[in-house]
C-alpha cells in the first residue's frame, strides 16, 4: 500500500551554509531515492517579515 508523505523546506538565505530551496529537494530525493514518478506536487510560498524574506517548499509525494 502507498503512503502520501510529505517534507517541508525552508530557506531565508541569511546563513552562509543556508542551502536553497532546488539544493535541498534535490538533496533529500536522492539521500531517499525518491523517482520523478513518486512526486504528486510542489507547493511554493514565500514571504517577507521585518525585511527578511522566507521561502518554503512542501513536497508532496508517494511511498511504499
Amino acid at each position: 500500500m502507498e503512503k502520501v508523505l510529505t517534507r517541508h523546506f525552508q530557506y531565508t538565505g541569511l546563513d552562509d551554509y543556508d542551502m536553497s530551496l532546488d539544493e535541498q529537494m534535490n538533496a533529500f530525493l536522492l539521500e531517499k531515492g525518491i523517482s520523478p514518478e513518486q512526486i504528486i506536487n510542489v507547493e511554493y510560498a514565500a514571504h517577507s517579515s521585518g525585511g527578511i524574506n522566507n521561502y518554503s517548499a512542501l513536497l508532496i509525494y508517494k511511498a511504499s
